[in-house]
């Protein structure tokens, strides 16, 4: 689609994917995006994440292959990057 634009990262677990989906045309982009996302996805497992005030209907950030990843428990006294 040429009025989405998308970036995609790998993470160090197998099989998952973090797609970022942004809309940059004139259209409504809730309709595009949803349409782009049903396209990246292919009927694939995911989680999408959107903004939750929907002031910025734009940026779909997709989840693919959450299961895989490793669940451990938040240590609120870890640096994290």
């Amino acid at each position: 689609m040429k009025d989405v634009i998308y970036q995609e990262l790998e993470t160090p677990t197998k099989g998952t994917k973090v797609g970022i989906l942004m809309y940059v045309g004139e259209g409504d982009p809730i309709k595009n995006l949803n349409e782009a996302v049903d396209r990246y996805t292919q009927n694939d497992e995911y989680r999408e994440f959107i903004d939750a005030n929907m002031d910025n209907p734009w940026v779909r950030v997709i989840v693919k292959g959450i299961n895989n990843i490793e669940q451990v428990e938040f240590n609120p006294e870890q640096q994290y990057q």
